[in-house]
């Protein structure tokens, strides 16, 4: 599978996972530090080829996923559920399947800052928050969707970001 866009991960681990599955230009930040320069070399390739922020589905990937996602809003973004991601009692894209790794990026996740009519008060509603079993049922929507898992409120951010509805949100 050959990527045209340019692929941000977090270590070499990653970046080696991804190449024995994929032929692309990866990025790699050595962690959630990202410097001056690799965000500027990022916004640049942003503007030639485009990128994918594929970070890990732990805090500091989804920490490092939101810099980068602030200073380049128009970037891809490929999500790998935590489930898919554990070995070795650790979380990261370097322990994924190359099947899963490529399911990832099969369905990438492109903000386009649309309006939606989803509130909080529908994820009250429809059990997405607030209930016990509240938190499977998003992370279950979240897979549906190709969505970062977390919590009841970015959930609802990334609905904001994509345009999704609740009428798409009820019928999943």
């Amino acid at each position: 599978m050959k990527i045209q866009e340019s692929i941000v991960v977090e270590g070499r681990h990653d970046q080696a996972a991804l190449l024995r599955t994929i032929e692309a230009n990866i990025i790699i930040t050595h962690g959630n530090r990202l410097s001056k320069k690799t965000l500027e070399l990022l916004i640049q390739i942003q503007k030639e080829t485009g990128i994918i922020i594929f970070t890990d589905p732990d805090q500091p990937g989804k920490q490092l996923r939101a810099k980068i996602s602030e200073a380049i809003p128009e970037a891809a973004h490929a999500y790998l559920p935590q489930a898919k991601a554990r070995g070795k009692g650790k979380v990261g894209i370097e322990h994924a399947s190359d099947e899963d790794l490529i399911e990832a990026l099969s369905h990438l996740v492109h903000p386009r800052h649309l309006t939606s009519d989803l509130t909080m008060s529908d994820l009250v509603e429809l059990g997405l928050t607030g209930s016990p079993t509240a938190q499977h049922k998003r992370y279950q929507l979240c897979h549906l969707l190709h969505l970062q898992e977390g919590n009841a409120k970015h959930f609802l951010k990334q609905c904001h970001s994509l345009g999704i509805h609740r009428k798409q949100i009820q019928t999943q």
